[in-house]
């Protein structure tokens, strides 16, 4: 059964943007820049963390992707099927200021993940590219090194000193394979198009073929040759399964899980890319007559897409992982210029075997020619790794940091926050050194942050629709999600307390938007930030319509859950000194979610015998509401007058609740966002406190 969408989620406007939607497989190419590139380095990764038991382990990578990933994200498939993934579901799931704080984490968090994706990536590519023993290339690189040594030693003392050691080969790559990435990024800035579906689809499936052939290859030479696996086996069995680790034997399938379990978090980048697979939905064509609201076509496919991806990157993963482990040395694995990071290259190369044989009796055209060949396809998908991710972040931020009242169309225009990432990427390349052991951390961090947000914005997603008490519904919760959370947020607070890189940059993110956004918010409180009424049935708009074409010259707001409107008029009347013969209207408003900066509140016109009633729910903020009603209301009838009486607020603490809360100091705002609208001076209302 398909699971409905919340009656007040649509489509975001940003979605809109994409040019065309395409088939689903295509999409697949498309999220296989992400997720299929880390097939590149995951196995020799894997093996400096686990050594022999590398198979074993990446099998459990590979049930939690299937039994834990997959169903997380099926579930918000359904649930948020216009691109915005767990961050959509985490705003309709937990709405407000702390709902804005955990949307703004897990922005950051993923904002982390796109920075180690391509840095990582670029890093992995420099290696392909600098141990291709291509006696031209390898000439070129020493030659562009020695040169660009020649001219460091001719800058200032000071400089000199500070760059001694960054002008090494594999950071300067490094850095080269980024700026690619980064003017292809710029090509193709304004999102998806046929071409960049045509370049995804022609680099990933180059790749998968490539890698096909090396791992197929590779599975006959396992299956002609049983005593590797059995010797590796044996490996595993005595506790021989690291190099740098002393032995301890393994007496069962108990021993060998209990050795498995912790090494899971160091493993987790073979779940890189799957985590942000959902960003690129508004790409998939669904079925012609699909309901905008609720594309059920689109949100088939996408589940194709999401299974077919895990089923190909599982077989993939375990496939590499076998014949790496198996059949590279141990030394090589972890040796740099051999097996280090470039384990499937290695092997496409010729490399040398652990039966004493070389790869070329694997197949016979392993070599400097195919395996120049492979580390091309290599560095091409490395390269864009990531591309997709950004451009559909890109359009995602903006949208997040405006409701939190920090103005970004300019900023889109002109591509700030693409360049802002890509100072960032080249800021962390050199800090790193471009050293992938030193990233993997803050890059595995990451990625787990992402996950368990996922999965905790499901569970809660899921509690929040199942009816009864909340102290029941909890114990319903599907536990599923309740444990791909835990299994997620352990995993990654195991490796941030490890290496806390990823937790500093993160924070650094949400400090810095928090900052510019409370600053922003508090500079640009005074604007009419106004986007319209929406109203709550045909009858109310068409009153709506005669009502600001007639004569109804005093306004009064009163609160929620007040006198009656009888005692409120004869109230107002004798405090305010109005005729009985001059009409009165009453406005109230109630707050919706505070945290949002823009509003579009919901609007209902009633009538208590003959008053008028107002009502205006959803608004982020009252001031606003009454000061766009009371516009709204002067723009062709009579030009109202809006009557308050006197607040005993505090000054300071009514302020400081209207900039957080979207209440406080009501009259005083209400005048000033009027004497500032963009009005004729004869058509703005008046403002009257007694």
């Amino acid at each position: 059964m398909e699971p409905q969408l919340a009656s007040d989620e649509s489509p975001d406007p940003h979605s809109r943007r994409a040019q065309f939607r395409t088939a689903w497989p295509w999409v697949l190419c498309v999220v296989g820049l992400d997720y299929l590139s880390s097939l590149a380095y995951t196995s020799s990764i894997a093996f400096t963390a686990a050594g022999r038991l590398t198979p074993l382990v990446t099998l459990l990578v590979v049930v939690v992707t299937l039994f834990l990933a997959l169903p997380v994200y099926w579930y918000i498939a359904g649930r948020s099927p216009h691109g915005g993934g767990s961050t959509a579901l985490l705003e309709r799931a937990i709405p407000g200021w702390f709902g804005k704080f955990l949307i703004l984490v897990l922005l950051a968090f993923g904002a982390v993940d796109l920075v180690f994706t391509r840095t990582f990536s670029a890093a992995d590519a420099a290696e392909h590219l600098i141990h291709n023993p291509q006696p031209a290339w390898q000439h070129l690189l020493n030659f562009a090194t020695a040169e660009g040594e020649t001219l460091r030693q001719q800058l200032p003392p000071n400089i000199r000193n500070r760059t001694d050691g960054l002008w090494k080969q594999q950071t300067v790559v490094t850095l080269l394979v980024l700026i690619i990435g980064a003017v292809a990024g710029l090509t193709f800035f304004k999102g998806y198009t046929r071409n960049f579906v045509r370049l995804a689809v022609l680099i990933v499936g180059v790749y998968l073929a490539l890698t096909f052939i090396v791992i197929g290859n590779g599975m006959l030479y396992l299956q002609s040759h049983p005593q590797l696996v059995e010797q590796w086996w044996a490996d595993v069995g005595t506790g021989n399964w690291k190099p740098d680790a002393a032995p301890k034997a393994m007496t069962g399938w108990r021993d060998i899980l209990a050795a498995c379990v912790p090494l899971f978090p160091y493993m987790a980048l073979g779940l890189s890319g799957f985590e942000l697979t959902l960003m690129a939905m508004p790409l998939i064509r669904g079925k012609a007559n699909d309901d905008p609201g609720s594309p059920r076509g689109r949100i088939r496919n996408t589940r194709r897409l999401l299974v077919v991806a895990a089923l190909l990157m599982a077989c993939y993963l375990l496939a590499s992982a076998l014949v790496t482990t198996i059949l590279i040395p141990p030394t090589a694995m972890i040796t740099d210029g051999q097996a280090k990071h470039r384990a499937l290259a290695y092997l496409a190369h010729g490399g040398a075997l652990n039966d004493g044989t070389t790869a070329v009796a694997i197949h016979p055209a392993f070599g400097l020619t195919f395996g120049t060949i492979y580390d091309i396809s290599t560095i091409a998908i490395l390269a864009l790794a990531g591309l997709s991710v950004a451009m559909t972040l890109s359009r995602w931020i903006p949208p997040y940091l405006q409701r939190l009242g920090m103005e970004f169309d300019w900023s889109v225009r002109f591509g700030v926050l693409v360049w802002l990432f890509v100072g960032v990427k080249l800021g962390v390349t050199v800090y790193y050194g471009a050293d992938l052991d030193a990233q993997r951390g803050a890059y595995l961090t990451s990625v787990l942050a992402v996950f368990a947000f996922a999965a905790f914005v499901a569970a809660v997603d899921m509690w929040q629709k199942r009816p009864g008490k909340s102290w029941r519904k909890l114990f319903r919760t599907p536990l599923i999600f309740t444990l791909a959370t835990l299994v997620f947020a352990a995993s990654g607070l195991l490796i941030a307390f490890q290496r806390p890189g990823a937790m500093v940059l993160a924070g650094a993110f949400i400090l810095l938007v928090l900052g510019i956004s409370m600053v922003s918010r508090a500079w640009r409180c005074t604007e009419l930030r106004h986007t319209g009424f929406e109203f709550a049935d045909a009858e109310t708009q068409q009153e709506w319509q005669k009502l600001c074409a007639s004569d109804f010259p005093i306004l009064v707001p009163i609160r929620p859950g007040g006198d009656t409107l009888q005692h409120k008029e004869i109230e107002v009347r004798t405090l305010h000194r109005i005729p009985a013969t001059i009409p009165v209207m009453f406005l109230q408003a109630e707050i919706g979610d505070a945290s949002n900066f823009a509003q579009k509140p919901l609007l209902r016109l009633t009538r208590e015998n003959g008053r008028v009633l107002i009502h205006i729910s959803n608004c982020v903020s009252i001031p606003h509401a009454l000061a766009a009603a009371a516009i709204a209301i002067g723009s062709s009838g009579a030009v109202p007058e809006v009557h308050f009486g006197w607040s005993a607020e505090n000054p300071v603490s009514a302020n400081l609740h209207f900039v957080m809360f979207g209440h406080g100091n009501v009259p005083w705002l209400v005048y000033t966002l009027i004497r500032g609208s963009n009005v004729p001076e004869d058509r703005k209302p008046r403002v009257i406190v007694g």
